[in-house]
């Protein structure tokens, strides 16, 4: 990669982070997911679980696991994601950049966790 492209590609970086702190902002969390894959459906059920855990290092207490659900026709990374802020989804630790959601179990239907990152 020569400068001019890496410039290119820090400069189209910090686009997208403006634009996604213009998109949520009053986030309590990084938001890690591609600007272009906000908006890839995550499920085609109408009403989905989203489980938080709080079990990593970070906590001297484990904070108790938290569930949200998320009720909608579309449900896609930026509908997840302005769920969780209006209900005050608080990631509190050095893991505060969501990464994106994937089915736990496998074979669940409906349940997710967030794939934290720090």
């Amino acid at each position: 990669m020569n400068d001019e492209e890496e410039f290119f590609n820090e400069e189209q970086f910090e686009r997208d982070e403006q634009q996604k702190a213009l998109m949520f902002p009053n986030a309590n969390f990084v938001i890690a997911i591609d600007l272009a894959d906000l908006d890839n459906i995550v499920s085609d059920e109408k009403t989905i679980v989203i489980k938080q855990t709080y079990t990593c290092y970070c906590y001297t207490h484990h904070k108790p696991t938290e569930y949200y659900i998320i009720t909608g026709e579309k449900i896609t990374n930026k509908y997840i994601l302005l769920k969780l802020i209006e209900e005050g989804l608080n990631l509190d630790c050095n893991h505060m950049f969501i990464e994106g959601f994937h089915k736990y179990p496998e074979d669940s239907r409906c349940q997710f966790e967030i794939i934290t990152g720090s």
